[in-house]
């Protein structure tokens, strides 16, 4: 059989309280039983003394008397038999007395004997001034049984009621004690429970700070944990599904699309320069349709960064030169801000192009006309912040609590990529992606970890080729 928590906590201590309580309650109602016989024999004593001492004439009212005060029967029987006085009883209702004593000091309760159908503790006194030839007469005293038990009750029923509300006393406080203790651990078995069935809702923390408060905070740690390693889960299945469908079709995009786009550049050779700015449009274009399969590759097959060390103001100023057009064209304000002195970030520069792609694309279709969008670059002692912020809307709560998920958009023609992109790349460099709504800007930041060594010559040639070419193809 189960017992439930609050039993299982009440019973061992209610069976310590009960035995304390028992034990203490049955010494006292002994102890209290054993005065109650010590009075009643020093009552005798007492009365013993005192007949032996006297000097008046024993008569039956005397007896009487005496047996007013000490409560026992008292018969008076000379050496040869007769009985000579007695408070009550017949002489020849009383069996021989098996315990005889010479003095009044030895006086205890003696065995039991029946006379008159009644229970009596007899003990026999010898009186040495009524003796005859040396053979003294005996004073019979006989004490009731059941006037013992009274006084043994009377004596120990007091402790014994003191010992019972002492002990259910004992008994409530001890239950609320296990209600107050049991509660709480209900609770976390019934969380335990519901986190088995995927139900991750927090538990309610105790307010008292006891072990029962860290389990509780354990339990709603592990919860969360579970909630993002689900997450993370339903994030790499998604992942895993998209790159396995979109893989070969992305690929047959990009190289058709990398096939116009050499065309256009070959064409823009050897035609009027009249056309030269309708071709410059084309080519933007197609560059941007190019970062967008790239973009999806990225998120459908994730690949670790090829670090190199470079400049990103350059990469700035490379994108914010490839979106002003867009920008302009949607009557936007497009400015960045990035530090005087060079900076180093060893990192993959692709990805983190593709990345700040992402937050720019998004910055800019997340503003109405006549809106605007700033790139900053602050650099601090350790770490390069790239924020990208804008006038929009910003994103709801429920969308900026799952930051970074993929498939997760506000766009009814999106799917949810750009975000998680850059949450990937910023991971895979030991960095982190921050969203905030401070007034009416909205602002994203890309936190990367600075190198300690500037960019080396060879990336700065390599850059300044790429420009070139770009040139020459531009």
């Amino acid at each position: 059989m189960r017992w439930p928590i609050r039993y299982q906590i009440l019973l061992p201590f209610a069976g310590l309280i009960l035995a304390a309580v028992v034990s203490v309650s049955s010494l006292n109602a002994y102890w209290a039983a054993a005065r109650s016989q010590r009075q009643i024999e020093e009552q005798l004593r007492s009365v013993a003394r005192t007949y032996l001492t006297s000097t008046f004439p024993v008569t039956g009212n005397v007896l009487e008397q005496m047996r007013g005060l000490s409560g026992a029967d008292f018969i008076l029987i000379d050496p040869a038999g007769k009985q000579l006085a007695t408070s009550g009883l017949s002489t020849a209702e009383i069996p021989p007395a098996e315990n005889v004593i010479n003095r009044w000091q030895d006086l205890h309760l003696g065995p039991r004997v029946t006379v008159g159908g009644d229970r009596y503790f007899h003990v026999a006194l010898r009186d040495d001034r009524r003796a005859a030839s040396n053979n003294p007469a005996l004073l019979h005293v006989l004490y009731p049984e059941r006037f013992l038990r009274e006084q043994r009750r009377e004596a120990a029923l007091p402790p014994l009621v003191v010992g019972g509300v002492a002990l259910a006393l004992c008994v409530a406080v001890a239950s609320w004690i296990a209600r107050k203790l049991s509660l709480p651990l209900v609770e976390v078995r019934t969380q335990v429970g519901r986190l088995a069935e995927g139900d991750f809702q927090q538990l309610a923390i105790p307010a008292r700070n006891d072990e029962v408060r860290d389990v509780a905070t354990s339990v709603n740690q592990l919860s969360r944990q579970l909630d993002e390693l689900r997450r993370a889960i339903a994030r790499a299945e998604r992942l895993s599904v998209l790159g396995r469908l979109s893989g070969g079709l992305a690929h047959h995009l990009r190289n058709d699309v990398t096939g116009a786009l050499m065309a256009v550049q070959m064409h823009r050779r050897h035609c009027h320069t009249e056309d030269q700015e309708s071709l410059d449009v084309a080519l933007r274009q197609l560059r941007l349709i190019e970062d967008h399969l790239k973009r999806f590759l990225a998120a459908g097959q994730p690949e670790l960064p090829r670090r190199a060390v470079f400049d990103p103001r350059e990469l700035v100023a490379e994108l914010v030169a490839l979106l002003m057009p867009t920008a302009q064209h949607r009557h936007i304000e497009l400015a960045c801000a990035v530090p005087n002195a060079p900076l180093a970030v060893p990192a993959d520069r692709d990805q983190l192009r593709q990345a700040l792609m992402n937050l720019m694309l998004n910055a800019l279709e997340a503003v109405s006309k006549e809106g605007w969008v700033r790139v900053e670059m602050l650099a601090e002692h350790d770490a390069v912040r790239l924020r990208v912020l804008d006038n929009g809307p910003g994103l709801p709560d429920d969308i900026a609590q799952r930051l970074g998920e993929a498939f997760v958009t506000t766009k009814p023609e999106g799917v949810g990529l750009g975000l998680a992109v850059v949450r990937q790349v910023a991971e895979g460099h030991g960095g982190t992606l921050r969203y905030s709504r401070t007034g009416e800007a909205t602002c994203f930041e890309l936190s990367l970890p600075l190198s300690e060594q500037p960019p080396s010559q060879s990336n700065k040639i390599t850059a300044a080729a790429s420009r070139a070419a770009a040139a020459d193809t531009a």
